[in-house]
């Protein structure tokens, strides 16, 4: 099963229209447009008339899986990001930032074929993609640059470690949808398929000034950083695909080596390591090839199918995740597979569902629970791997303490005596107790 089902059957539609006499120059710039509505048996009536989007964007897909986002917006915009929009002209405030560059590749190419208005429908389908995913995550889109996005992944107030999360979420799915639920589409009508490259680095709140540039009504807000800078220049340098990483997001959250990969270029005939993004006698900072899909495997929700393609699927049973501030429970949030960083002191409590009900242990089951640590401070107390003392042996829930920093998972297993096991694996993120005072260390006239 895909995310966005309906967008493969959109561009699908597009691409089998090529040929056709198509009507232009009349009275709406969107002619093709409106026509193009009455061919897609998947777009909703509830699509304005005269509206230039020809899909509309289903966001229950990624609330289901993915869970429902603390920091996306009320409202999408493009511009100046809305958290700091009441920064004067003549003013500069520092503070943390998630950059991220999306270029689409293989775009050009479609002019070969398709008229201006099919190759504009095309393009534009796959940017409304991406601004819906990255939207959904909490990134703000400030700038559409031709075949290319400039996002930011920040809230005023909020923890930095929770914007990079959600920015490897975005970025994740969607070279996911456009690599792998979408090739198929232009692979078919014998085109190249459509490629994607991504660019993330992260700056600290000394790293990152936000300001305004250019003149009194002729302006943008936008930040000055090197590590903004950086994220361009890591979108340029990955292959198709692909995201590549600056070392500062790793050393945020911890993450895991078995995500990461050392970039390789061709000199000379040979393979060599491209350990650098920025090499001077100033300051060396390091790249790194994030593997979106190993990240992805890891939700219980993806699985690789016979061809090697990651797919959703929906398991009968599943983990309840709640978090509270104490053992004793109390007032809890419902937490999803890395929605953001729980912050050390809290405790975690996993509930084995089937059906979206509680599950009732038979009598010929056996149920365990472990825990899989990942992280400097994990590996200091030498707590890598628990069982919880085995005090929730055939319970169907376990408590778990967040007490390491980094990427970590729980895994229940229901043992059967005559059957296969039923093995469930839940990722979270664990993070140090934060300043929520830190973001806004100082505003400069």
């Amino acid at each position: 099963m895909s995310l966005f089902k309906n967008y493969k059957s959109g561009i699908e539609s597009v691409l089998s229209r090529s040929g056709q006499t198509l009507q232009k120059g009349l009275n709406s710039p969107y002619v093709l447009l409106n026509e193009s509505k009455r061919t897609f048996s998947s777009v909703p009536a509830t699509i304005e008339p005269n509206s230039k989007t020809i899909l509309e964007f289903d966001s229950n897909q990624l609330k289901k899986y993915f869970g429902p986002n603390k920091y996306s917006f009320d409202k999408v915009t493009i511009g100046n990001h809305p958290d700091f929009e009441e920064l004067g002209e003549n003013q500069m405030l520092k503070h943390h930032c998630v950059s991220m560059f999306i270029d689409i590749k293989g775009s050009t190419r479609l002019a070969l074929k398709y008229s201006l208005e099919e190759v504009r429908l095309i393009k534009d389908t796959l940017l409304t993609l991406c601004i819906n995913v990255v939207s959904h995550f909490g990134g703000h889109v400030h700038r559409l640059q031709g075949d290319a996005a400039f996002v930011q992944f920040v809230r005023k107030n909020s923890n930095p470690n929770d914007s990079i999360i959600n920015a490897l979420n975005a970025a994740s799915v969607l070279c996911q949808v456009v690599s792998e639920d979408l090739t198929s589409a232009f692979v078919s009508h014998g085109l190249d398929p459509i490629k994607i490259r991504v660019g993330i680095d992260y700056g600290n709140d000394e790293e990152v000034m936000w300001s305004h540039y250019g003149i009194a009504n002729c302006n943008e807000l936008t930040t000055t950083s090197l590590h903004t800078d950086l994220a361009a220049k890591l979108q340029h340098k990955a292959s198709v695909n692909s995201i590549r990483i600056g070392k500062n997001l790793i050393d945020a959250i911890e993450m895991k080596e078995e995500y990461l990969s050392i970039p390789k270029i061709i000199k000379n005939g040979e393979y060599l390591e491209d350990r650098y993004i920025i090499q001077s006698s100033e300051f060396n900072y390091r790249q790194f090839n994030f593997d979106w899909k190993k990240y992805l495997n890891s939700f219980s929700f993806y699985k690789l199918n016979g061809n090697g393609k990651l797919e959703i699927f929906d398991n009968a049973f599943s983990l309840k995740t709640s978090v509270y501030t104490s053992a004793q429970e109390g007032l809890a949030s419902q937490y999803h597979e890395n929605n953001y960083a729980i912050l050390k002191g809290k405790y975690i409590k996993y509930e084995l569902m089937f059906g979206n009900v509680p599950y009732y242990k038979k009598p010929y089951e056996k149920i365990t629970w472990e825990a899989y640590n990942y992280g400097s401070e994990a590996i200091a107390e030498k707590d890598e791997h628990h069982d919880f003392k085995k005090e929730f042996i055939n319970k169907t829930h376990c408590i778990a303490h967040a007490g390491y920093h980094g990427n970590h998972y729980l895994k229940c297993t229901i043992h059967r005596e005559h059957s296969e096991n039923v093995v469930l694996k839940f990722p979270i993120y664990v993070d140090s107790e934060w300043d929520t005072d830190i973001a806004l260390k100082s505003m400069l006239n």
